[in-house]
């Protein structure tokens, strides 16, 4: 572990530009980071478009294959690391791999910081990850008032800093300030539900009323599923001289339309029920961890002030 002073931040910043095009927080998401430090926000936007974008030219018709430095990604929430990691698993794990993904994801960096002051809405800790949780880095910062210790969490990170001269070793007060730091962020998340269990209720589930009562108030905007870390059901469309994917969700009625017409889930209620046993059920059985990291968003943004966090607890009690 290694001490940052915060007057060498902008050093670091454009020394990692150096290697990588490093992107880092701004209030709607991650942005490439010009001639100034990034604010150590949490974004609207989730990370997960820089290696997965909305819109994604897969490849043009012109016999030319571009060429750019790895992504780095600085700044990065333990909540959003973590659903980088997941979705790492669901691109590259299993018979069919995303090379677009693999290729982008696996040379960049990605550097966490830790989350001093926990929201109201987040509830990361039922998942396991936790104001400080570092899976899913290659560095990881916590900011102790004058400076920031870092964290080499994987070799990418270690061979990184090794080379970085102006880091300093930590002192005492420096670990005990962290301690507390830590200390006091858990201590500000309530206690949560075993996402496991919720997987077993929804087993029993399937024809409950809870769908339905759900339905009357979603009004199927998909706005939780473009700002959920997890989320990846894309679309491909050819364009002129490009094949491009984009964004799709679950949510929206024609996701599942057939060429006869036909929709196997053509209510509001058979989609929101397809989306939370997929996060909560499906990819248990894939990958033995649920599809939500617990970043708040959906809570904060949905419209209509439905809360994830309730309906797992009633799930909890109906299932």
């Amino acid at each position: 572990m290694r001490k940052l002073l915060k007057k060498d931040l902008p050093r670091l910043i454009e020394w990692l530009k150096t290697s990588y095009l490093l992107y880092g927080p701004t209030e709607y998401g991650f942005a490439p980071i010009a001639d100034h430090t990034p604010e150590l926000i949490t974004p609207i936007r989730p990370p997960k478009g820089i290696f997965f974008p909305q819109y994604q030219v897969l490849f043009r018709y012109d016999g030319k294959v571009p060429k750019s430095k790895g992504i780095g990604l600085f700044g990065v929430r333990p909540c959003d690391a973590k659903g980088l990691l997941i979705l790492n698993r669901i691109f590259t794990q299993g018979p069919y791999r995303d090379n677009y993904w693999q290729d982008q994801y696996q040379s960049g960096i990605i550097i966490g910081i830790g989350c001093n002051q926990p929201q109201p809405t987040c509830f990361c800790h039922w998942f396991g990850i936790g104001p400080f949780g570092k899976e899913g880095c290659d560095l990881f910062l916590t900011d102790i008032g004058d400076g920031f210790l870092i964290e080499a969490v994987s070799k990418k990170g270690e061979d990184l800093i090794s080379s970085f001269d102006p880091l300093l070793p930590p002192t005492d007060q420096d670990l005990k300030r962290r301690d507390e730091i830590v200390a006091r962020a858990e201590a500000q998340l309530k206690d949560g539900i075993d996402p496991k269990l919720i997987k077993e209720r929804l087993d029993n589930l399937w024809e409950s009323p809870i769908w339905g009562e759900l339905a009357e108030r979603c009004l199927s905007c998909a706005l939780c599923t473009y700002l959920c870390p997890t989320c990846h059901c894309f679309d491909i469309q050819d364009e002129e001289k490009a094949r491009v994917r984009i964004w799709d969700s679950c949510l929206f009625p024609l996701f599942t339309q057939e060429a006869s017409g036909h929709n196997p889930r053509p209510e509001i209620r058979d989609r929101l029920r397809q989306r939370i046993m997929h996060k909560f059920n499906y990819l248990y059985l894939q990958y033995k961890e649920a599809g939500c990291v617990g970043c708040g968003r959906c809570v904060i943004f949905c419209p209509v002030n439905l809360d994830l966090r309730e309906l797992m607890r009633r799930i909890l009690d109906e299932g």
